[in-house]
């Protein structure tokens, strides 16, 4: 989705502004992407809540876009994601991303450069005002990412617990088109319900005091969109 990143700083794009994100079209190649909790409740609305661990062993939640490389299905050929349903927080932060700078992991904010402007007509999204301190529209963009980050964090810490619960199972899914073209997606995990109503009296109250009885409802409820995308 990012292409040629460039790291802010109050010198080189002083006199910078950035451009308006008209459409989606920097999404259209995304098959899946990152979630977190807090979008749990509206993402299940639209579409399959799955878990999956990256190549750092670390778990996170997505949510599926399509079934073919490179194929977003919610995203039409003008750019336009579809009017009824939820677009993810991960989407919503571009042009913008905090970027892992060294080995202290210091979060330093980057912009897609093709973004950048000194063009009048983007002044409200000026970076840094004249005394070269942080814009409204800066603070803004900076309390998102950070809120993101968090929420990303709780996300990783939530599906780690349903781990410990022993409540994840790895699982396959079969999508059958509208040509009965027939796509197997795997690498992912789910909750086994089965193993949810065993679970003791004192797992499920453990389960209810860290709030994630609703959560976990959220991610079932989410599975019933996985055939679904299919006839979209």
């Amino acid at each position: 989705m990012y292409k040629n990143l460039e790291i802010v700083n109050k010198i080189a794009h002083k006199e910078n502004s950035i451009k308006e994100v008209k459409d989606f079209s920097y999404a259209k190649n995304l098959t899946s992407t990152p979630i977190t909790v807090t979008e749990f409740f509206e993402a299940c609305k639209n579409y399959p809540i799955l878990f999956a661990k990256d190549k750092n062993n670390d778990w996170f939640a997505s949510v599926m876009l399509g079934f073919k490389e490179k194929e977003n299905i919610f995203v039409d050929n003008k750019g336009n994601w579809d009017k009824l349903h939820y677009v993810p927080a991960f989407v919503r932060r571009y042009p913008f991303v905090f970027v892992e700078q060294n080995e202290q992991q210091q979060l330093l904010l980057g912009v897609e450069k093709e973004f950048l402007s000194i063009d009048k007509k983007d002044e409200k999204r000026k970076l840094f005002d004249d005394k070269d301190e942080n814009t409204e529209f800066l603070n803004n963009v900076l309390n998102f990412l950070n809120q993101y980050q968090n929420d990303s964090i709780a996300t990783k810490e939530f599906i780690k617990q349903l781990d410990e619960w022993e409540l994840l199972e790895e699982k396959v899914a079969t999508i059958i088109n509208e040509k009965k073209e027939q796509f197997n997606i795997n690498g992912f995990y789910i909750v086994n319900e089965e193993k949810l109503k065993h679970l003791s009296k004192k797992k499920k109250e453990e389960i209810c005091n860290k709030n994630a009885t609703a959560l976990i409802t959220a991610h079932l409820i989410s599975l019933s969109n996985i055939q679904k995308l299919g006839i979209k």
